[in-house]
């Protein structure tokens, strides 16, 4: 069983003793997705690997906040407590400055030219490097804006 894996059911057990059920609710999802996982590759995953399933939830929650319609604030309130619950599971993620640092480095080390062609290139390898610190859409983001 994962590091992971482990405290998120320590901390599932804790909700459930303070009768916690949007918490509760959250990381029994969690628990589930993760031990699938482990249940599907015959084996505990690594910590990177539990980390997808928490991102993979992550963009799911953001993505019906999106859709969410602006008169439910009540829909929207308990879905922000989702996220801020879920990025405490998640390291520190990196902000647009980081990221562009980051991109820089890698154009610099590859000897890559600020041109559009590069960003699969740098895109993959920012991916690689900062996995589980980084949001796609932000990394793509930063990298169009130094590919102009």
């Amino acid at each position: 069983m994962g590091e992971l894996l482990t405290q998120l059911r320590k901390d599932n057990m804790q909700a459930m003793k303070e009768k916690d059920t949007l918490k509760k609710g959250v990381l029994s999802l969690l628990i589930s997705a993760i031990a699938l996982g482990e249940k599907e590759k015959h084996e505990a995953l690594t910590k990177d690997e539990e980390l997808v399933y928490v991102q993979k939830e992550l963009k799911q929650t953001k993505e019906a906040l999106a859709e969410t319609p602006a008169d439910r604030t009540d829909a929207i309130e308990e879905t922000k407590k989702k996220i801020a619950l879920l990025e405490t599971y998640l390291p520190k993620q990196m902000n647009e400055d980081e990221i562009r640092q980051a991109v820089e480095e890698i154009m610099a080390e590859k000897g890559l030219e600020p041109v559009k062609k590069s960003q699969g290139i740098i895109m993959k390898e920012m991916m690689a490097r900062y996995k589980g610190k980084t949001d796609g859409k932000l990394v793509s983001k930063v990298v169009g804006t130094i590919l102009k």
